[in-house]
């Protein structure tokens, strides 16, 4: 069976050179955008994005951030390992 690359190089050789050309911008302005949502993210723009969605409250702007917190050490398996083997 053939990769998606290799169906995409077939696909892309019957193109013409105009519709390869929109393709090729495509592709550009996808690569592109990906690029931005690899940014990280700051608090305040986090903030901005969820403001306005139904069913968020995003806290005050002005509000500290969580404070890090070291997670407690016990014996035995995790409760979240446990969930994962239960659920397979």
């Amino acid at each position: 069976m053939a990769s998606a690359k290799e169906i995409l190089a077939q696909e892309v050789e019957r193109l013409s050179d105009e519709d390869a050309a929109r393709v090729l911008e495509l592709l550009r302005s996808t690569k592109a955008v990906g690029a931005k949502a690899r940014q990280e993210l700051t608090r305040e723009e986090l903030i901005r994005r969820a403001t306005g969605r139904p069913g968020i409250r995003p806290p005050d702007p002005k509000a500290p951030p969580f404070r890090k917190v070291r997670p407690i050490e016990c014996p035995g398996i995790p409760a979240s390992e446990l969930l994962i083997r239960d659920r397979r």
